[in-house]
């Protein structure tokens, strides 16, 4: 199965981890989504996923673009 990709590079916090809590509604409990985001972001949005009970086991980087690859908490 692919993870699902999330592309938030567009969007300013705090909608940032709005769509990617979103997003993680949509994947089962322990499943995986991979999360793209500019750099101003990057450090809320793993601030946010931590806070709520999520893990973030990736960490990439894409020229300009960092990808998140975060597994769903069972919150």
């Amino acid at each position: 199965m692919t993870t699902p990709m999330l592309d938030i590079t567009k969007d300013v916090c705090p909608m940032t981890f709005v769509k990617v809590k979103m997003g993680l509604q949509k994947v089962a409990p322990s499943g995986k989504l991979n999360v793209r985001l500019k750099e101003e972001a990057l450090k809320n949005v793993i601030s946010s996923l931590k806070g709520e009970g999520h893990r973030v086991t990736n960490v990439s980087r894409e020229d300009a673009v960092y990808i998140l690859e975060v597994e769903r908490g069972g919150s």
